[in-house]
């Protein structure tokens, strides 16, 4: 499990570079502009690709986290165990919503590849580079879901929600 914490500590910063990145490109961009009347060519598609990473790559980490919006106004008032199994459910079925969006996602990168379909703007950005961002992201979340539920059945007993918190 301290694998698994590491892979989403490091993606975090992964994450945090690509933050810097866009600002770094958007300050280079509008520099550019007012200072040499000199724009760099596509920084809102290059943006855009890398905010769609950002986006699903995102997902995983922040189930770790504990940082998705839940509505728990009914769970709180199940005893421990229904809630164990209401959450199972609820996981099984969030892994069935993501691998479908992972098996259309693919299907749209696919295609974008195959065509070389590209974006409109001044320099070559390919489409299928921020489509292949939604498989792969949500590939990471769905293998989060299954940790997850893995982690509720396996903790020693008493500790299963222990490592819930701890999104391990």
């Amino acid at each position: 499990m301290e694998k698994i914490l590491r892979f989403h500590k490091n993606l975090a910063n992964v994450l945090g570079a690509l933050i810097i990145l866009i600002v770094v490109i958007i300050v280079v961009e509008a520099g550019g502009r007012f200072l040499f009347n000199k724009p760099l060519p596509g920084p809102i598609e290059a943006s855009r690709v890398i905010l769609a990473w950002i986006l699903f790559l995102s997902l995983a980490y922040a189930l770790v986290q504990k940082a998705h919006v839940q509505v728990t106004v009914i769970l709180e008032r199940f005893s421990p165990a229904s809630r164990l199994w209401a959450e199972t459910i609820i996981d099984l079925v969030s892994v069935g919503f993501f691998v479908l969006v992972i098996f259309s996602g693919w299907l749209q990168f696919w295609d974008s590849f195959k065509v070389g379909e590209v974006m409109a703007a001044p320099i070559w950005i390919p489409f299928w580079l921020a489509k292949l961002s939604v498989p792969v992201g949500c590939l990471l979340f769905v293998g989060q879901f299954l940790v997850n539920i893995f982690n509720r059945f396996n903790a020693p007993k008493g500790q299963g929600a222990q490592a819930e918190k701890e999104g391990i």
